[in-house]
């Protein structure tokens, strides 16, 4: 993916800080809401990387594995990477300089000797080796082993390997990277970047500049701007509503017909995405406490309410916890998911299609 696919200031810059972290050595840490473009950034960054003589790198997707309850040494494989790669159901094989390293996938043990013989085979034959891991929370529920024993070696063992995770649930990605100083920590020299979401100049832009290329003349800028605000400025939405309006056009629709009815198009599909998500979050934190909690905050907007005053609505709902002291347990829970913000011990949600489709979810 080239670079000037990208847009807006943040995600450039992101492309950037995140590149400049492992040419220094260190890991980085890219955080960001589902659909706001951070595997662009890293695929801008890998793209990068490897024209320069002896950079490599592999990257491994586990976005597919977000609602799942536990994953498996089988489900760690490359998606993409500068080197060659060969694919088998139990394995798959790295090749780089007449060098092949086949990683098995058929026990634990076999699985942790051939990764660690590929990151060792990796840092002897390249400048710089760097390892991306996207949507990498979804890590901290693989079963009968932890990886992050192997993300020690390898930051032990290999300066010429760097890092790179990214993640939609931040305070989880940072728990699992970073548990606390009781615990082995990797990540002292860590680079932790946050993604933002497009302002509505940067939306706008966006989109006037794609119908220019398609050929589509629209004057209506405020509708524009409606759009971007409605679909709480993420690229992906934004995206999907350009192409929409694209699509409506090519189809016979004036251009400021389409664009309200783009909107609505646009709006049903970020809905549906959200409830995708709150589906797979609930799917791992199985409890009708989590819902409720939303439901309570999604109703109390533009209030942010503090943990005390949550409890007594969940009461008067009947899915209170115990006691109220455990409400902040679910309300911390939620904010490492990216569900929640907080500020001053008050919490909201601050999307406004996510506080809609919470409110239809609880309604059914």
């Amino acid at each position: 993916m080239e670079e000037d696919c990208l847009w807006g200031e943040g995600h450039k810059r992101a492309v950037e800080d995140v590149l400049n972290a492992v040419l220094r050595g260190n890991a980085a840490i890219l955080l960001g809401p589902r659909r706001v473009g951070k595997t662009s950034v890293v695929s801008v960054m890998a793209e990068k990387l490897k024209r320069k003589r002896g950079h490599h790198y592999i990257y491994f997707n586990f976005s597919r594995f977000l609602g799942s309850r536990a994953i498996s040494i089988s489900d760690i494989e490359p998606k993409r990477t500068s080197l060659k790669m060969i694919t088998a159901s139990k394995s798959y094989t790295v090749s780089f300089r007449g060098i092949s390293v086949e990683v098995r996938k058929t026990s634990i043990e076999e699985f942790s000797k051939d990764f660690s013989t590929l990151v060792r085979v990796l840092s002897q034959n390249s400048r710089l080796g760097v390892l991306i891991f996207d949507e990498a929370q979804v890590l901290a529920r693989l079963k009968n082993l932890d990886f992050r024993g192997l993300l020690q070696e390898i930051t032990d063992s290999y300066p010429n390997i760097s890092l790179v995770f990214t993640g939609s649930m931040p305070g989880m990605l940072i728990e699992y990277l970073n548990p606390g100083p009781s615990k082995p920590n990797f990540m002292r020299s860590a680079e932790v970047f946050t993604l933002p979401r497009w302002n509505s100049e940067e939306g706008k832009a966006y989109l006037m500049e794609g119908f220019r290329s398609y050929g589509i003349r629209v004057t209506n800028e405020l509708e524009l701007s409606r759009a971007v605000e409605e679909l709480g400025g993420v690229p992906g939405f934004i995206s999907h509503y350009g192409l929409t309006v694209v699509n409506l056009v090519r189809n016979g629709k004036d251009p400021e017909e389409a664009l309200p009815m783009a909107l609505e198009e646009s709006r049903r599909y970020a809905l549906d995405e959200w409830r995708k998500d709150i589906e797979a979050f609930l799917n791992v934190y199985n409890s009708e406490v989590y819902l409720g909690v939303l439901e309570v905050l999604a109703k109390a907007y533009p209030s942010a309410l503090r943990g005390a005053e949550v409890y007594r609505k969940l009461q008067s709902l009947g899915v209170a916890p115990t006691r109220v002291q455990h409400v902040y347990k679910y309300l911390e829970t939620l904010e490492k998911a990216g569900f929640v913000r907080s500020a001053e011990k008050r919490y909201w949600i601050e999307d406004p299609l996510f506080r809609e489709v919470v409110e239809k979810f609880s309604s059914h």
